[in-house]
């Protein structure tokens, strides 16, 4: 597997994916706290930007420690925050990683999810040689089941989330 050395700034036609930094806290906070998007994810939540700044220097550790690339996506003609996108739990020797995302809902339904994902997914599959994608998702996310389908991801009704029951396991085999 091809694990990068420099954090893989990524384009498309609307959007940038970028590294988080710490002038992202506020956003990161917004984004990490907001109800509508935790309703459907199990995770702590920041309690103040201290813990946002805390979680942005934990994906710094994390990539350079060959764990997560965590990018965040913004507008191509702003540099506001619109969402996230991770590869995470990244395994160079089953040539393996998960994704995670998360979009502002003011942004959603607006097909930029599906924009930097494809992104992300090309990247994972031409550059880092990835064999094996995994996706976690409520049973009742429809947008996001809907998104993982789109790009190939196929239910995994074997396999179980043994942290959270409600999950479904979704499985991209490249």
């Amino acid at each position: 597997m091809n694990y990068p050395t420099i954090f893989p700034e990524l384009s498309t036609e609307r959007l940038v994916l970028r590294q988080l930094s710490f002038d992202d806290r506020k956003a990161i906070f917004k984004l990490r706290s907001n109800r509508e998007i935790n309703e459907l994810i199990t995770r702590e939540t920041p309690k103040n930007l201290n813990e946002s700044e805390a979680f942005i220097q934990t994906c710094i550790d994390e990539f350079e420690n060959e764990n997560r690339i965590f990018w965040a996506i913004r507008l191509e003609n702003n540099n506001q925050l619109i969402g996230t996108i991770v590869f995470h739990k990244i395994n160079a020797e089953n040539f393996y990683a998960e994704i995670g995302y998360e979009m502002n809902p003011d942004y959603q339904q607006e097909g930029y999810m599906d924009e930097a994902m494809k992104a992300v997914l090309d990247y994972g599959k031409l550059t880092m040689s990835l064999k094996s994608i995994e996706a976690y998702t409520h049973k009742n996310n429809i947008a996001s089941i809907s998104l993982l389908e789109k790009h190939q991801f196929v239910l995994q009704e074997d396999k179980k989330d043994d942290a959270i029951e409600d999950n479904r396991i979704f499985l991209l085999d490249i």
